[in-house]
C-alpha cells in the first residue's frame, strides 16, 4: 500500500542550517547480518582500498596510457575469475545530452571468456539499442554526462574526460589502472557542474574532490572528504549546482562545489538514508533503509513522505521530468515508479537478474537500468524492458 505524502515544514527555506542533522546514512543492506553478495566484477571484497584519483596526466602521458591487460595464468586467483552472462557493471550508465545515445560499462569478463576484445565503455543508440561504439579503456566505475555533450568516465584509480566523439580530454588519476575491479573498488560516482568546468569525483577510497578543468586547467580544487567522513554517495542538483553528500558517518550534507563550501545538512527523516538523486527543479530524493521510504526535499526545504520500498538499501535512484522518481534496491530486480505529482506509485516489470544504476530519458517517459545480466535495459510504459545489444 501507498502512504499519504506527509508534509511538514523545515527550518531555514531553501539552504537548510546546518544544525540540521541526518543520523545513518550508509552503504549497507540493513539489519545487522554481513552482505552475502558474491565477489564480482562488481561486488565487494577484502583487498586494500584503491586510491582516489589526485592528479592529472599531460596530454603526453594520456596518449601513452593503455588498458589494463589479464594478469598472467600464473598470477590469477579467485579475485580474476570470469563470470559469464555478466556483461555490465551496474555502477555505469549517463545519458547524453540529446538523449540520442547512452553510455555505460562493460566488464573484463566478457573478455577473460575469449567473447570480446574490449571491455570498458560502450555507447548504444538510444533509438534501436544498437552498439555505436566501444571505447576499450578499461574504466568500470561511474559514468556523468554534461550539457556540452561531453562524458566524464571512472574506474578504479582514473577518471577520464571525453568529448561527445570520444576524443580524450583530461585523464585524472591515482596510480596504475588495475585489471578489472573484481573487488568492489572503483570511483564510486561523478557529477559535473552546469558549466562544465568542476568535475566531482567520488573515489574508491570514499574521498570526495573537486577539479577544477576549464581550458587548461586541470587541477583538485577543494578536498572536502577530510570534514565531512567517508562519503558513500553523492548527487549535484542540475538547477543550481548544490551537491549533497551522503557520508558513512550518518549525515547528508549540502555543499557548493565552486566555492568548494558547505551550505547546509539534509533534513531529519526516520530510518537510514541510503540513495540519493536531484530532479530537474532542484529537488533532494533520499531513499531511507529503516522505514524503508522514499522522501522529496523541495528547494524550499518542504520534505514530501512518497511510498515505502519493499527492498533494503542502498538503494539506485533516478528523477525525471514530470515529479518521477525511480528506485531499487542493488541487487534487486524491483523498481519502484514514484509520481510525485499524483502520490501514484507503480512496480515495473521485473527486471530478469537484477537492476543496476537508473536514468531518466528528458522528457522522463523512458526509463533505464544497467543490468548486470541484461545488459542496458529501457522501460516505457508495457509489461516488459526492452534489452538493447550485449557488448
Amino acid at each position: 500500500m501507498t502512504p499519504s505524502p506527509s508534509r511538514r515544514r523545515l527550518l531555514g527555506a531553501s539552504l537548510l542550517p546546518a544544525a540540521l542533522s541526518l543520523v545513518g546514512c550508509g552503504s549497507f543492506g540493513g539489519g545487522d547480518e554481513p552482505s552475502q553478495d558474491p565477489v564480482t566484477a562488481d561486488g565487494p571484497g577484502e583487498t586494500q582500498t584503491a586510491a582516489s584519483p589526485d592528479r592529472c596526466l599531460s596530454d603526453e602521458d594520456a596518449s601513452r596510457r593503455e588498458r589494463p591487460e589479464p594478469p598472467a595464468r600464473a598470477d590469477a586467483g579467485p579475485e580474476n575469475e570470469a563470470i559469464p552472462d555478466r556483461p555490465l557493471s551496474e555502477y555505469g550508465l549517463a545519458l547524453f545530452a540529446g538523449g540520442e545515445r547512452i553510455a555505460a560499462q562493460q566488464t573484463s569478463d566478457a573478455l577473460m571468456l575469449g567473447e570480446s576484445d574490449t571491455f570498458g565503455t560502450v555507447v548504444w543508440s538510444t533509438a534501436d539499442g544498437t552498439i555505436l561504439e566501444r571505447l576499450d579503456n578499461g574504466l568500470v566505475g561511474a559514468i556523468a554526462a554534461d550539457a556540452r555533450g561531453r562524458l566524464a568516465i571512472g574506474g578504479v584509480t582514473t577518471a577520464e574526460l571525453r568529448e561527445a566523439d570520444g576524443e580524450v580530454l583530461k585523464v585524472l588519476t591515482g596510480g596504475e589502472e588495475p585489471f578489472g575491479p573484481r573487488i568492489g573498488n572503483r570511483v564510486g560516482d561523478l557529477a559535473l557542474t552546469a558549466d562544465g568546468t568542476r568535475l566531482v569525483v567520488l573515489g574508491a577510497d570514499g574521498r570526495v574532490t573537486i577539479w577544477h578543468l576549464e581550458d587548461e586547467t586541470c587541477e583538485v580544487e577543494h578536498e572536502i572528504a577530510a570534514e565531512l567522513g567517508t562519503v558513500i554517495a553523492l548527487s549535484l542538483s542540475p538547477a543550481d549546482d548544490t551537491l549533497a553528500l551522503c557520508a558513512e558517518d550518518g549525515t547528508v550534507e549540502l555543499w557548493d562545489p565552486h566555492a568548494g563550501t558547505r551550505t547546509g545538512t539534509g533534513p531529519d527523516l526516520p530510518g537510514t538514508v541510503a540513495g540519493l538523486a536531484h530532479a530537474e527543479d532542484g529537488t533532494l530524493i533520499l531513499a531511507a533503509d529503516g522505514e524503508r521510504a522514499l522522501h522529496a526535499l523541495a528547494p524550499s526545504g518542504e520534505v514530501t513522505t512518497g511510498p515505502a520500498l519493499s527492498a533494503e538499501g542502498p538503494y539506485w535512484v533516478a528523477a525525471g521530468a514530470g515529479g518521477r522518481v525511480a528506485a531499487v534496491g542493488r541487487g534487486d530486480n524491483r523498481v519502484l515508479l514514484w509520481e510525485r505529482e499524483t502520490d501514484g506509485t507503480v512496480e515495473l516489470p521485473v527486471v530478469r537478474g537484477s537492476a543496476g544504476r537508473l536514468v531518466f530519458s528528458s522528457d522522463g517517459r523512458t526509463l533505464y537500468s544497467a543490468s548486470p545480466s541484461q545488459g542496458v535495459v529501457a522501460w516505457s510504459g508495457g509489461e516488459s524492458w526492452n534489452s538493447f545489444e550485449t557488448p
